[in-house]
């Protein structure tokens, strides 16, 4: 019988699980009956496990636990434990909500099927339900979802629309490491091209160097009066916004170095507008290039138009706390009220991570349109970091050298291309530093190459700028005579 969750919502799960895994269907209840008795034959002492259900509204949700199922009649302690909506009526809307009382994770007795939150946030059935031909009308609740596990903002109609009417419940076992034959088929789909899809320099020391040296050498226009180059780094969380500005600094610093604070977390943990300065170790000379690091965009917490308009604009200054339930305004403390071109973005770089691009909430995009409209409005040139292409290609985990040779990184850089209405050569693929403890010279080249192609961007916008205020000031002239 078919298994119903498919290719992105598996991808999903597995970001959201945080390491290598695949999946195997342990019970399903259109196939093996919805019975408790069933359900503890097949998945008690199985491990890690994800129960999905789908309901008659089209969506689908459930629940994530890294220890085993069992029928002990007690609450199993899980740290790892998730809830999750991956689908709402029809419509893709991923969605994560983590456990906050861990000794509550699940609920394992004989009589229950899969529950979660001590037996209180989601009891899917109790007994044996039988199937009324169409869909199979549970017993279960989600009336005290929220005990212990974090919505963030939703409740049980948003997640689940309270309708326990469903057309299967399926418990997949999570195993370690990629699915062999996901793997296969992907490494054939990932094959490593004979010529690279992209012109880009050779992978080897003296185009690094050559980079570097461009980078420290690097100063807007002496016509700008502009000292640094800002750029705006924007993302949602997680995709490895402030994690290119920590590889960037370890470019320069020499080392594997962590100043900005990044990681996989529920939200942002940006809350402070930075405008980050970059050393050369080596020279002691500070980079004439600003790495601008604002909030992470979130589904349940919009940034405010407004608020990214005097970001672009130069009105907000450096460190400036943020506070979502007061947005920056005019008459904020601190507003800069006549920002300098020095003051302002002068280019925008969109972090994206390349293995979810499928899967990216539809929120999300309303609000990078939204950004982009506003950025346009200004003429500011958007580029995009694509970064986390490891997960798309095991070759590029292996060598990111092999990153303009690999399809699926450039089938991946032509969706994000698409979906953000960018010129492909705007999509700069990279690879930020994560796990690696020590600095690799191919993960260097992609980093430092996306930088100085956004520094020659911003040069464009500052050179505009400066030839429109010199335009402005003749014609003032004129009116004035």
């Amino acid at each position: 019988m078919t298994e119903l969750l498919n290719q992105k919502y598996r991808d999903q799960l597995v970001t959201w699980i945080g390491k290598p895994c695949h999946f195997r269907l342990l019970y399903k209840i259109s196939r093996d009956g919805c019975s408790a008795t069933t359900f503890h034959q097949k998945c008690d002492g199985q491990g890690a496990t994800v129960t999905v259900l789908y309901n008659t509204n089209n969506t689908i949700y459930g629940g994530y636990l890294s220890q085993s199922w069992n029928s002990n009649s007690a609450c199993i302690n899980d740290p790892n434990a998730f809830l999750f909506r991956l689908q709402y009526n029809g419509s893709s809307n991923p969605l994560k909500f983590p456990i906050n009382q861990p000794t509550y994770a699940g609920y394992g007795d004989r009589s229950y099927g899969p529950s979660f939150g001590g037996g209180s946030d989601m009891i899917t059935f109790t007994g044996t339900i039988n199937s009324s031909g169409k869909y199979f009308s549970l017993n279960g609740s989600v009336s005290s979802i929220g005990s212990y596990y974090s919505l963030n903002g939703q409740n049980s109609n948003s997640i689940t629309n309270n309708n326990f009417q469903v057309t299967d419940l399926e418990v997949y076992q999570v195993l370690d490491g990629p699915d062999p034959k996901k793997t296969k088929f992907k490494m054939a789909e990932s094959s490593l091209l004979d010529k690279p899809w992209r012109k880009f320099p050779e992978f080897n020391a003296e185009t690094g160097n050559k980079l570097k040296e461009e980078l420290v050498d690097y100063g807007p226009d002496s016509e700008t009066g502009v000292t640094a180059a800002n750029i705006l780094l924007i993302g949602q969380i997680g995709a490895g916004k402030s994690s290119f500005f920590n590889s960037v600094n370890s470019i320069f610093r020499g080392k594997i170095t962590s100043k900005a604070r990044s990681g996989s977390f529920e939200h942002s943990l940006t809350t402070v507008y930075r405008k980050y300065n970059i050393k050369d170790h080596n020279s002691g000379q500070t980079l004439k290039i600003r790495l601008c690091d604002t909030r992470g965009l979130e589904e349940e917490f919009t940034i405010d138009p407004q608020e990214i308009s005097h970001i672009l604009d130069g009105n907000i200054p450096d460190r400036y706390q943020f506070n979502p339930s007061a947005p920056f305004t005019t008459e904020t403390f601190g507003f800069i009220r006549n920002p300098h071109l020095g003051d302002r973005i002068h280019c925008v770089a969109f972090v994206v991570d390349g293995s979810t691009i499928d899967v990216i909430p539809e929120k999300i995009l309303k609000q990078m349109k939204a950004m982009q409209s506003r950025m346009n409005q200004r003429n500011i040139p958007q580029v995009v970091y694509l970064t986390k292409l490891d997960k798309v290609c095991p070759m590029v985990e292996e060598d990111a050298g092999h990153m303009f040779h690999s399809s699926a990184v450039r089938e991946a850089v032509d969706k994000i291309a698409d979906v953000m209405g960018l010129p492909r050569g705007f999509v700069l693929p990279i690879k930020n530093y994560e796990s690696e403890t020590i600095l690799d010279q191919n993960i260097d080249i992609l980093i430092l190459k996306a930088l100085k192609q956004t520094s020659d961007f911003t040069d464009d916008y500052m050179e505009e700028q400066v030839e429109k205020m010199v335009a402005e000031n003749g014609q003032g002239r004129k009116e004035k005579e």
